[in-house]
């Protein structure tokens, strides 16, 4: 998995960069927090680790922003004094907040189970994109189906059958196949859906 490093003190970098690697994230990205939004909005990251205060904002405002616009996990460090405050307003932010005095055991499991719930999210959307996509093409199939016995006076499983039979012919996907059949006998409506 990929990480974006946001970090200002150039002398912290390296022992956040251990940390990420301790946790099996290896592919890290840095940014001083001026560039943060933009790295964030337009690359793809898996996981963000913030540590605040950023040289010109606090960086609790691109913490929400970061959270808002992508499907990045976050974790983030800030100063133990102001830890209370910051975990009162962020609340509702999906993001886990740790002190920055924090022991290396907790942070590393901390940005270990960031990355296993992102793998988690990753694999659940996946299946959901599938499942839409399966359900697509079930309900085209079904309204081919309906076209035929509609116009060819066929029961719905010989409909069923002549599909089938078709797809097996051009070695093609029933879905495609039933697109064919609606286009055919001029069937537009849900199309487009």
């Amino acid at each position: 998995m990929n990480a974006l490093l946001i970090c200002f003190d150039e002398t912290k970098r390296d022992n956040y960069i251990s940390l990420l690697k301790s946790a099996g994230v290896t592919d890290v990205e840095t940014s001083s927090g001026e560039d943060a939004r933009t790295l964030a909005r337009e690359r793809w990251y898996g996981l963000v680790l913030s540590v605040l205060p950023f040289e010109h904002e606090f960086g609790l405002d691109t913490v929400a922003y970061i959270s808002g616009r992508t499907a990045s996990e976050q974790v983030v460090f800030v100063p133990s004094k102001v830890y209370d405050e910051v975990c009162s307003k962020a609340v509702g932010l999906p993001v886990s907040i740790l002190p920055k005095n924090v022991s290396v055991s907790i942070a590393v499991n901390t940005i270990r189970r960031a990355v296993s719930v992102k793998e988690s999210l990753d694999r659940a959307k996946s299946e959901n994109d599938d499942l839409r996509r399966k359900a697509d093409e079930d309900k085209l199939i079904y309204r081919a189906k309906c076209v035929l016995i509609e116009y060819l006076k066929i029961p719905e499983n010989e409909a069923h059958r002549y599909l089938q039979k078709r797809a097996m012919d051009r070695q093609s996907p029933m879905a495609d196949i039933a697109l064919e059949v609606l286009k055919t006998y001029g069937y537009r409506e849900g199309l487009d859906d």
